[in-house]
């Protein structure tokens, strides 16, 4: 079923895919990046009624936000999304020698310790900032890695489909990994676990995102939430690390990129608590993250384009 978008909707579309984009792709990266910010805080200024939404939903996920405080995460959200969504320009041109100018990263020995001893690993990050960066930094690193994602047209106009959709699955295919759908991408993903790789999954459904798999419903900022057990699933399955993964602000560069402690699991429980047990520690420790900075949370997005 496709659902009608609009004209205004479609011209942006066109605008960012051909004469945007050509420049984009050519810019330094801190640069791009502040374009994609400036055009997010251009759009909430022209936006206040979706701006209102937004501030209240932020102020559900930390009610003790200040005025202050829901105008940032206002800022943050609309920037949040022009960057996720235009950062696929840069990520095709970035090399081994100068990827670190955009993220900075931490914890990299700890996905290398659990590679090195022969385990595959398994890295759950949220919908939180620029979700595709990550992924791009450690196959340009020289990390194995798949990820298991969701990319479909679904709901998507003519010019959506024809252009934003289409373009963008070249640009991905650029991206030094390899993308498998849920469901019959999980058989490749646990063969590149058994083989020593790497790989990337969302632990939280984005908006609009069909969920796939088991899930349960866990506490979070702004009320209960339903998330996949998929990561914790399929690390047990293959005997692989579980090590969160999560963007933060950086300090010399626009991102930070952090690999967490790796999660163990429980002793003495069957797969089912043990994968259960596991998801609650990863959105825990999410959850600190997005209580902190809720503009960069995509659960907010719903308000962003209703």
């Amino acid at each position: 079923m496709r659902v009608r978008e609009s004209l205004p909707r479609d011209l942006l579309r066109l605008f960012v895919w051909y004469p945007l984009r050509l420049v984009a792709e050519r810019l330094p990266p801190r640069a791009a990046v502040a374009l994609y910010r400036a055009m997010g805080r251009l759009h909430a200024a022209l936006s206040r009624g979706r701006a209102g939404r937004i501030a209240a939903a932020a102020r559900a996920v930390d009610p003790a936000l200040a005025e202050a405080g829901a105008e940032q995460a206002v800022l943050d959200a609309f920037a949040t999304h022009y960057v996720n969504q235009l950062i696929v320009f840069q990520l095709p041109r970035r090399t081994a020698a100068n990827f670190l100018g955009l993220p900075e990263s931490d914890g990299l020995d700890r996905l290398g310790l659990a590679l090195a001893h022969g385990r595959g690993a398994v890295i759950p990050i949220g919908h939180f900032g620029p979700t595709q960066l990550p992924l791009a930094a450690l196959g340009t690193l020289g990390f194995p890695m798949v990820q298991i994602g969701h990319l479909s047209d679904e709901g998507l106009s003519f010019v959506g489909r024809r252009v934003a959709f289409r373009l963008r699955a070249r640009y991905e295919a650029r991206i030094p990994a390899r993308i498998v759908p849920p469901g019959p991408g999980v058989r490749q993903a646990l063969a590149q676990l058994r083989a020593g790789g790497v790989v990337m999954t969302t632990a939280d459904d984005g908006p609009g995102q069909p969920p796939f798999g088991h899930h349960a419903t866990v506490e979070f900022p702004g009320g209960a939430l339903s998330v996949p057990l998929g990561p914790a699933r399929l690390a047990l399955s293959a005997g692989a690390a579980l090590v969160p993964g999560f963007l933060e602000p950086g300090h010399d560069a626009p991102f930070r990129f952090v690999l967490d402690a790796p999660i163990a699991p429980p002793r003495d429980t069957d797969r089912d608590a043990a994968a259960l047990a596991m998801t609650r520690e990863f959105m825990a420790r999410y959850a600190d993250r997005v209580a902190s900075r809720p503009g960069w949370w995509h659960g907010l997005e719903s308000h962003l384009f209703p």
